[in-house]
């Protein structure tokens, strides 16, 4: 019904895609009118909006926070959310991380498949609806925001001042669906730091991690020595060696400058990474320095919550994940930041009680690092949503598939009855918050037709 309009504008929709992936839109702090994540968000946001307006739609920007494109009429609608702004790039990129450049079918960018691409299915899809000239009984609305990485203000923001639909999805995870979603936690260790003079080595700084929500890929360390500092940096060479921790040790005079490397994954499903403050962890233990119980403590901390005390599963989300996501320690104070993924049968006081447990013996305090967190998420299975959307992309694809859980958050949690509904391919690698992160060209099409049957089947 839908599918030969999309295949007609086929190479439109590329080209607009390629276009809001090339704006920078990473989330920025900001006190600029209308722009409180920064000029990028803003920009993208300007686009998508110009963009729904050209297509013959109705649009409206919420105060710089988020916006939306609307078509339709009546006071109930149904609604796709998505998100344009994308986390930070990280480093290593084969092509330009804004470049948008397409390679073997693929479009190389930030934010191609997280979410600014999904985001653009979703849009040319309502086109490909309000084309054919079908009559629905709901409006349809596509709200962009632009604050998905970091705190939701926008999904707070447009809630304030415009109402809930009565059920949606979000094209923000993995087909078929995903119809519950762990909840996140967010918190501190911190530690003062006493006589840090008295060693022959001085951790003078840590720093290391881009956002709490993706695994650390660089981590960086400096460190003075009272003797003899090109003998401590052959130490950690050797150490670096021995552990498989990837390195680079640069000494000046008595200051040494340790940058560690890790590969960053999405901190949904930490294993998959390499936590380059972990590493640097395993360095920093072999050292005489003052603070060894807390770097031996941090070559210790996992990805399943164990070091830290709060190891848990359960049958309908699976295991619980930890990801210490961001570390700062400068001469006074220590302070790791770590984002929990944990299972729905579980709150946020039964994980604090067993953090507190496990790490104050050795002299760490919670904190609150001032970051969203976000209860568990769960649709029933035999819920309208679900078998709906369960149906179209069977129908879609010819295959079958049991719903999913994820660690991931996503906007489904933002408005009552809603699910994560795509858009990545069972079978396809998890590039969402990596280097060179893509989408395959026919993938962005294949999901438009999908999307397509999806929203008609929710609001016709």
């Amino acid at each position: 019904m839908f599918e030969k309009w999309i295949d007609q504008n086929r190479d439109d929709i590329i080209a607009k895609t390629q276009g809001v992936l090339r704006i920078d839109s990473v989330g920025a702090e900001s006190t600029a009118p209308d722009q409180p994540f920064g000029p990028g968000c803003a920009e993208a946001l300007d686009y998508a909006l110009q963009l729904g307006q050209e297509l013959g739609f109705a649009v409206k920007n919420v105060d710089g926070y988020a916006g939306h494109i609307e078509w339709g009429d009546g006071d109930d609608y149904i609604a796709v959310l998505g998100h344009l702004d994308v986390v930070p790039v990280g480093t290593g990129w084969t092509y330009p991380p804004f470049g948008a450049e397409i390679h073997d079918g693929k479009i190389y960018a930030r934010g191609a498949i997280d979410d600014k691409g999904p985001t653009m299915a979703a849009l040319f899809a309502m086109k490909a609806i309000q084309a054919s000239g079908v009559q629905l009984s709901k409006k349809v609305r596509l709200i962009m925001g632009l604050d998905e990485e970091s705190n939701w203000r926008c999904m707070d923001r447009y809630f304030e001042k415009e109402p809930f639909p009565i059920g949606g999805f979000t094209p923000d995870a993995d087909f078929p669906l995903i119809y519950a979603e762990k909840g996140i936690y967010c918190f501190n260790l911190t530690k003062p730091r006493h006589n840090i003079e008295t060693a022959s080595v001085v951790v003078r700084e840590l720093s290391g991690g881009n956002r709490v929500n993706m695994v650390p890929d660089s981590c960086r360390i400096v460190l003075t020595a009272t003797g003899d500092a090109e003998a401590v940096a052959s130490q950690l060479r050797h150490t670096a060696e021995q552990e498989g921790v990837k390195c680079q040790v640069d000494v000046n005079g008595s200051e040494i400058t340790l940058i560690v490397e890790g590969i960053s994954v999405h901190s949904m499903a930490p294993q998959h990474g390499i936590n380059a403050i972990v590493q640097a962890g395993k360095l920093l233990k072999v050292l005489d320095t003052a603070d060894q119980a807390i770097w031996a403590f941090l070559s210790e901390v996992d990805t399943d919550g164990e070091r830290i005390g709060v190891k848990m599963t359960c049958h309908a989300t699976g295991p619980l994940t930890s990801n210490l996501g961001l570390a700062s320690v400068d001469e006074e104070t220590i302070t790791f930041t770590f984002n929990l993924r944990f299972p729905v049968d579980k709150t946020e006081d039964d994980l604090i009680a067993l953090i507190k447990q496990k790490t104050g013996p050795i002299g760490f305090d919670v904190t609150d690092p001032g970051i969203a967190n976000m209860k568990p998420h769960y649709v029933p299975l035999d819920s309208e949503i679900v078998q709906t959307l369960l149906k179209v992309y069977e129908e879609e694809t010819g295959e079958k598939l049991a719903p999913l859980t994820t660690g991931g958050g996503t906007y489904a949690r933002a408005i009552p009855n809603a699910v994560a509904f795509g858009a990545q391919f069972p079978g396809q690698p998890d590039v969402a918050h990596q280097k060179d992160e893509f989408w395959e060209v026919e993938h962005l099409l294949k999901c438009t037709k999908i999307f397509a049957k999806a929203i008609y089947e929710l609001a016709k």
